[in-house]
């Protein structure tokens, strides 16, 4: 190991977008980081260069790790930590940790500690989250995410396509499928839990759990269209600043898999398997 003054260090990090505006906010030119050239167990405090490629690395202390190598990378943090993937890294985060996707490749991990922060980057995203209170977001590749620990939020990428899914999950978790206008496609499996799914823009397919589930649309947040499978009559759909009263109703129909529902912005509702109309 050595220790080398920030500068612009670590300047040849090339995460994605979001990743590398995280790391301009984290750090500035007065951080010093220890690089870890090798693999095997260290003790570290502060932030953490990895800058061998297709090693093992496991550190304990480290409030940062910024791999900054051509990647292929196991890296394990035993104590809370801000994690900025290189491309095929597969990562193991333990506490209130959070993990940047890298720009390509696939990131593969595991976060067990609750209060975690998961954000997809350009590349691949694939691993679990069993840790409570974690927030996930889907990057713009292809975000495939197992989620256990309870009260979660998974949110769909800008694009690309972001599979979640909570049926081993028996808390209650949220869903928003695209809030910001964006135009990624979420695809998520929802558990025994009273579940909340929030639609947005974009397409999402949504299977129904075991639980109370409620199905939100909000007038200007929405205008995509949502796939419901496994709709129940112990689950809900509600309508936010759309002025829908029992006189003024959205539109419906029965389309070719189940019923229609098509809001005022747009936004179609497909609750499969269901042959007539519930309004």
């Amino acid at each position: 190991m050595a220790t080398v003054n920030g500068g612009t260090v670590p300047a040849n990090f090339s995460g994605a977008g979001a990743a590398t505006a995280a790391l301009n906010t984290f750090f500035n030119s007065s951080t010093t980081f220890t690089v870890v050239s090798g693999g095997g167990v260290s003790t570290v405090s502060g932030p953490v260069i990895v800058s061998a490629s297709n090693s093992a690395v496991t550190l304990s202390g480290a409030t940062a790790v910024v791999d900054t190598s051509a990647g292929g990378n196991s890296v394990t943090v035993t104590t809370a930590s801000r994690i900025f993937a290189a491309p095929n890294d597969t990562v193991t985060a333990a506490g209130a940790s959070t993990i940047f996707g890298a720009s390509s490749g696939t990131t593969r991990f595991t976060a067990s500690g609750a209060n975690s922060s998961i954000a997809g980057g350009a590349g691949g995203f694939a691993g679990s989250a069993s840790g409570a209170n974690t927030t996930l977001i889907g990057g713009s590749g292809i975000s495939i995410v197992a989620v256990t620990g309870a009260n979660s939020l998974a949110v769909a990428g800008r694009s690309g396509i972001t599979g979640i899914n909570e049926s081993a999950s028996s808390g209650s978790e949220m869903i928003s499928t695209n809030p910001l206008g964006n135009s990624g496609t979420m695809i998520a499996i929802l558990g025994s839990g009273a579940d909340s799914v929030i639609g947005g823009s974009g397409a999402s397919s949504i299977l129904g759990g075991s639980g109370n589930d409620v199905f939100a649309f909000i007038n200007g947040h929405a205008g995509g269209s949502e796939v419901i499978v496994g709709f129940t009559a112990s689950d809900n759909l509600a309508f936010g600043g759309y002025s829908y009263s029992g006189s003024n109703l959205p539109g419906e129909a029965v389309g070719p898999i189940g019923d229609v529902i098509t809001l005022s912005d747009g936004t179609t509702i497909t609750l499969a398997g269901i042959n007539h109309k519930i309004f």
